[in-house]
C-alpha cells in the first residue's frame, strides 16, 4: 500500500536522466552487448533474465510507433509480465518503491511499481515529460490508496490512465472507481480540479523516494563501471545484447 505523506520543500531532481543512462548502458538505444552486474537473485533467475530480454525487445520494437500504440504496448507488457504483490511479501517492507530493473528482476510489484516502470519505459520511448504524470488516487468503494500513470496528449486535454488493474486504457472521466487526489511529474506537484490540474508546488519528499533515487544512481554507476571495464559477470550476453 502507498503511504504518501507529502512534505512540500525544495524540488528534487527526478532521476530520469540517471535511469536513462542505465537503459542506454543496457544497449537499448545503441545495440551494444555487454554483461550487467546484477544481483545474485537475478543471476539465478532464468525468469528474470527472460523478463529483461522481453522488455528490451519491447523497447526496440516500439520506438517508431505512435504514442497511442506505445501506451498500449507498454501497459499490456507490464500488466502481463509482472504479478501483483504487496511490498511486505515482495520486499519484506511496509512500503518500498522499486526501480524498474528491480521490478523486472522480482517479477512482482504493487501499484506504484507498475506505474514507475511504465513511466520510465515510455519516457525512454520518447513520450514527452509534460505528457506523463504519476497519479495518486483512492479507490472509490474502499478508500484504498492506488497509483496509476496518467497520459495527457495535449495541455488541457483529458488524461487517460494506465492502470495495473485494467488492461484497457480509459479516460480519467470514465474511471468512476477512482478518485484522483494529486499528480506529480519531474518537478511539480498538482491537485485535481475535476479532470484539470492546478499547480500547488514543487515535488517534495515522498516516502522512499530518495531511496529510489539513490538506488537508480547506484545502478547507473554499476553499469558505467561494467561498460568501462568490459565486465563479463551478471546477466548473460544473450539476454542483454540487442542486434539491429
Amino acid at each position: 500500500m502507498i503511504k504518501l505523506h507529502i512534505l512540500i520543500s525544495k524540488s528534487i531532481k527526478w532521476p530520469l536522466k540517471v535511469f536513462s543512462a542505465c537503459l542506454l548502458g543496457l544497449g537499448v538505444m545503441c545495440g551494444s552487448a555487454f554483461a550487467i552486474p546484477l544481483s545474485q537473485d537475478m543471476q539465478q533467475s532464468q525468469a528474470g533474465v527472460q523478463r529483461v530480454s522481453d522488455w528490451r525487445a519491447l523497447v526496440s520494437e516500439s520506438t517508431q510507433l505512435s504514442d497511442s500504440e506505445k501506451l498500449r504496448r507498454v501497459n499490456a507488457f507490464f500488466n502481463r509480465t509482472i504479478r501483483y504483490g504487496e511490498d511486505a511479501d515482495v520486499w519484506q517492507q511496509a512500503d518500498y518503491w522499486a526501480s524498474p530493473l528491480e521490478t523486472l528482476e522480482k517479477g512482482r510489484g504493487d501499484c506504484e511499481d507498475f506505474a514507475l516502470a511504465k513511466y520510465f519505459t515510455l519516457r525512454l520511448l520518447g513520450i514527452p515529460e509534460d505528457s506523463l504524470r504519476l497519479v495518486y488516487a483512492t479507490q472509490s468503494k474502499t478508500g484504498q490508496a492506488h497509483m496509476v500513470l496518467g497520459y495527457w496528449a495535449d495541455a488541457g486535454t483529458e488524461p487517460v490512465l494506465l492502470d495495473n488493474l485494467e488492461n484497457g486504457i480509459r479516460p480519467f472521466v470514465q474511471r468512476d472507481d477512482l478518485k484522483a487526489e494529486f499528480a506529480f511529474d519531474e518537478l511539480n506537484l498538482y491537485k485535481f480540479d475535476h479532470a484539470a490540474l492546478q499547480l500547488v508546488g514543487s515535488v517534495g519528499q515522498l516516502p522512499n523516494w530518495l531511496a529510489l533515487v539513490q538506488r537508480t544512481k547506484r545502478e547507473a554507476s554499476e553499469l558505467a563501471d561494467a561498460t568501462a571495464h568490459g565486465a563479463q559477470s551478471g546477466l548473460l550476453l544473450s539476454a542483454v545484447s540487442l542486434e539491429h
